[in-house]
């Protein structure tokens, strides 16, 4: 009798079935971690981007926000030169 002419109810053949079932499986959940820890790394690199992109919008709006009050100002120093340059036209 050779190893091909054993029943499905032969133990030995079995436990090599179950062997090869379990390496298999076991490639599986290898593979599985190594994804895993792929998506793991790809994320923290999105949450650093993410938080990066966060910091840089507060400074751009801080900045924006003094570039409007700057340019306040400065309406209004072009207005009183406008009101101060009629004045003196209209000085006799």
């Amino acid at each position: 009798m050779t190893k091909d002419d054993r029943g499905n109810l032969d133990l030995t053949k079995q436990l090599e079935i179950k062997e090869k079932e379990t390496h298999a499986l076991n490639d599986v959940v290898i593979n599985l971690k190594n994804i895993i820890d792929s998506k793991e790394a790809e994320m923290t690199a999105l949450v650093n981007a993410n938080d990066s992109h966060r910091e840089l919008n507060g400074k751009l709006r801080k900045e924006l926000d003094q570039v409007k009050e700057d340019n306040k100002k400065l309406a209004k120093q072009v207005q009183d030169l406008k009101l101060e340059a009629k004045e003196m036209y209209q000085y006799p």
